[in-house]
């Protein structure tokens, strides 16, 4: 059997406008870095959007080998000219703007873009959740005690079933989804894309769509993959 060649494995690329993902806490021991890292090789892409908690806290003595290789292969896609963003989340709103200066790209809030005359704009979706928004003390102080959770019970069921059961207390997913529809259409955009419930959720309004594209620390994972013709879909990463 002959081996692969490197003109082969240049043709299991695939070419697309827009790469978005979220919710990646590097850091924790749930975080599939390693998976998104290998996904992300399958594709060549003109812009990357990081949708808000890339990391878990500040201590970056958690970070694992494959956290810090994502990093840099994110810093190198940007240096060889893709346009990669990095959106404000909660988990990292304390240090984003440093650590997005040391990787080389842009730290924000918000992102808007045009594909073939589609409007998108991606955020976190934490600014729609009105508990942290409310409650920004205590958000923090569940965020730490759930990280400190997962050390001690490192098992993706646990980790979805937490979220499950918070997701149900306070209705977030639905609540975040309707504010994040009425925010785009005051925005004039076609699609809104954020993260932050660690839920995939989709609704769409008259002609307006909101897509939750979930979390890298739950199987499965996704991407949400935007073509040059403005068709947009979620992929998912077992």
């Amino acid at each position: 059997m002959m081996a692969k060649t490197s003109a082969d494995t240049m043709n299991t690329i695939t070419t697309v406008n827009t790469i978005l993902f979220s919710d990646v806490h590097l850091g924790s021991p749930m975080s599939r870095a390693y998976d998104l890292l290998c996904t992300l090789k399958e594709y060549r892409f003109k812009r990357l959007i990081i949708a808000g908690d890339m990391f878990e806290d500040l201590n970056f003595r958690n970070l694992t080998s494959s956290h810090w290789e994502l990093l840099e292969h994110i810093g190198k896609i940007s240096r060889r000219g893709v346009e990669v963003v990095w959106l404000e989340g909660n988990h990292d709103i304390k240090f984003f703007h440093f650590m997005a200066q040391l990787i080389g790209i842009p730290a924000l809030k918000e992102h808007e873009w045009e594909v073939n005359g589609r409007k998108f704009i991606a955020l976190h979706g934490h600014q729609f959740d009105s508990f942290i928004t409310s409650n920004d003390y205590l958000g923090r102080l569940l965020a730490a005690f759930y990280t400190s959770l997962q050390r001690y019970v490192s098992s993706h069921f646990f980790d979805q079933m937490l979220f499950k059961f918070a997701d149900n207390w306070m209705r977030m997913t639905e609540q975040i989804g309707e504010y994040a529809i009425a925010y785009a259409k005051k925005k004039n955009s076609d699609v809104i894309i954020c993260g932050h419930t660690h839920f995939v959720y989709k609704l769409k309004q008259d002609n307006c769509e909101y897509i939750n594209i979930g979390c890298w620390n739950n199987h499965p994972s996704y991407l949400y993959i935007i073509q040059e013709d403005g068709s947009a879909d979620l992929k998912v990463i077992p």
